[in-house]
């Protein structure tokens, strides 16, 4: 039985036999709740700070990436595929985690002050960690009809136990789901109707028989917007849970989405993956980050292979994400028998003491009122200012003045710190006593609430900082051609001598998780009219150089923005959009800034 065929030949066909889309306007609060009414509905969420993730099936088996490690799959790149086809799809008649113990491992997560938890309930490669009614597969086929846990050795239901378990230690409740499936055979075939019945009701199943679910987790489509009924989905699960959550990628990646529908698209909160978000006050963000990443990019599910973080680099993460306005969502992955490995338990347990003691740091604030950058960053409630310190030392940290004034700054526990208020900075001396091994949290109280962040960097006198995450391409990283050389000017690197229009500058790219990045250009010119053509994984930009005066003053400019929706390598090539007008032109740095949107 042939299970797949090509994008291209699904799509033609679709094409032929026309749309799905749902016309009438859902009743999803996306589209209809006033901001206040959106921040009461997620207010669980952005108090919460800190979820844990679980990607888990037969896939471990393999040590291979899940999904992604399947060979002749009909969506993504080559990267990661290891295991024969016909082997992944067979792993599940040795799936049998005898040692899958969710209400231990809950009870860790919680004292390491995780409040949520998503579960990972069918992954890319179709197949359900719970016994599902719907029928994916024919009578007679080379596959079990429903291919869900119920066709393992093992008899029970890891999803019931990950609810119980969730109920148990009062942890909110979030199902993954991932929209894309590689193994059904009517996925994307025709008006993809059928495909469209399976997986809405397989979500309902998750909402009626899992419950009551506070979260729901998509993870990318394919295909077209017409080839989906996505405002059915989202007035189904409405009509079930109105306070339900939804994260950004029930319709991600999916071309010409209509305006009107695009809050569906955005949903409730953005979700940097593998990458830590940058500070962003006004849209709830979530990075979900790999506790134990491969050396090739993955490790959602085990890999043998893959290396834990540090316990000093989990907590500096997860202060990185409330000090920036977000959450953290931190991925373990058990391995084929169910069990934790040590290096990730070891880690959890590393957690609790620190959560003790800083977890009025974390839970229930607001990021700022100072940007995060490398020095570590703020969070704050009320009149009451948390200052996160990644790297203290015996020079006093001189942070931007605030509206309010400073009245009290101690430690944790209340141990005085001393400090100096000016019209400009507020300097903070920490004690050696005071320092922790790993996240350093003061306690300032001021003399009204913080009502906003401050805009820009927050270390007195520093210019601004390009956002966590963002990929910066040097002169002298690039292969050169057409006669540039890199040169140092004024102190300054740059690529120079680009008198010849026929000259180019190429770069390596390594996209280690999905993401949208801001293409930026430093550059200088002393006469107008000079376009450069920006090349990346197949898409060209084209920019007009600035003038700049003088070839020591450069000046930053955007190309464009592009989405990455796999980890990829792939180069970026910077050359002469316009030879006949070409003008000598200097470019100090090419960055990829990193957007959550």
């Amino acid at each position: 039985m042939k299970l797949h065929r090509s994008i291209t030949t699904l799509l033609t066909t679709a094409a032929l036999l026309g749309s799905v889309s749902a016309e009438a306007v859902p009743k999803a609060p996306q589209l209809t709740e006033t901001p206040e009414q959106r921040e009461e509905r997620i207010k669980w969420f952005r108090d919460a700070k800190f979820g844990l993730f679980i990607h888990w099936g037969p896939s471990a088996i393999s040590g291979e990436e899940i999904s992604w490690g399947m060979k002749d799959r009909i969506e993504g790149g080559g990267h990661h595929m290891k295991v024969p086809r016909n082997e992944y799809m067979n792993l599940y008649k040795q799936f049998n985690p005898v040692k899958w113990n969710p209400d231990a491992l809950f009870d860790l997560a919680t004292d390491a002050g995780m409040k949520y938890v998503v579960f990972v309930t069918k992954h890319h490669d179709g197949f359900t960690m719970w016994p599902t009614k719907e029928k994916r597969f024919p009578a007679g086929a080379e596959f079990p009809v429903h291919y869900s846990i119920a066709d393992t050795p093992y008899k029970k239901d890891p999803t019931r136990m990950v609810q119980q378990a969730a109920k148990k230690h009062a942890m909110k409740l979030g199902w993954y789901y991932s929209t894309r499936d590689w193994t059904h055979p009517d996925y994307l075939q025709g008006d993809n109707k059928t495909y469209n019945d399976y997986y809405e009701n397989q979500v309902m199943e998750l909402m009626d028989e899992y419950g009551p679910v506070d979260l729901l987790w998509f993870d990318h489509t394919f295909g077209r917007w017409d080839l989906y009924t996505i405002p059915r989905l989202f007035e189904r699960m409405y009509e079930k849970n109105p306070k339900l959550l939804v994260n950004d990628r029930a319709a991600k990646a999916l071309p010409d989405i209509p305006a009107k529908y695009e809050p569906l698209n955005k949903a409730d909160f953005d979700t940097p993956e593998n990458r830590m978000g940058a500070f962003q006050y006004g849209r709830a963000w979530e990075s979900c980050m790999i506790l134990s990443p491969h050396a090739d990019h993955g490790g959602w599910s085990y890999r043998p292979d893959g290396v834990t973080r540090s316990l000093t680099e989990t907590l500096r993460l997860l202060s990185s994400a409330v000090t920036g306005d977000g959450n953290m969502l931190l991925n373990l992955a058990p391995l084929p028998d169910g069990s934790i490995r040590r290096e990730e338990e070891a880690v959890l347990k590393g957690i609790v003491p620190w959560m003790k003691k800083y977890g009025e740091a974390i839970h229930a604030t607001r990021g700022g009122p100072w940007h995060n950058g490398p020095w570590g960053g703020s969070t704050h409630r009320g009149k009451v200012v948390y200052v996160h310190v990644f790297e203290p030392s015996d020079e006093p940290l001189n942070l931007r003045a605030l509206p309010q004034k400073v009245t009290a700054a101690t430690t944790i526990d209340g141990t005085p710190v001393s400090f100096k208020q000016t019209n400009s900075a507020v300097a903070l001396t920490i004690p050696k006593s005071a320092r922790d091994p790993h996240v350093t949290v003061l306690k300032l109280t001021l003399d009204e609430p913080v009502s906003s962040p401050l805009d820009g960097p927050a270390i007195a006198d520093q210019v601004e900082d390009d956002p966590t995450g963002t990929l910066v391409f040097t002169p002298r990283a690039a292969r050169l051609e057409g006669g540039l050389q890199a040169q140092e000017r004024a102190g300054v690197s740059s690529i120079g001598y680009w008198g010849s229009p026929d000259g180019s500058a190429t770069w390596d790219v390594g996209i280690n998780s999905p993401a949208t990045y801001q293409i930026r250009l430093s550059v200088s010119n002393n006469e107008p009219g000079a376009k450069l053509l920006i090349e990346i994984a197949g898409k060209s930009f084209t920019v007009e150089v600035p003038d700049t005066d003088n070839h020591d003053s450069y000046k930053s400019v955007d190309a464009g923005k592009i989405t990455f929706p796999n980890a990829e390598k792939t180069t970026l090539r910077v050359s002469v959009a316009d030879k006949g007008n070409w003008r000598p032109t200097n470019i100090r740095s090419v960055k990829l800034i990193t957007s959550n949107h």
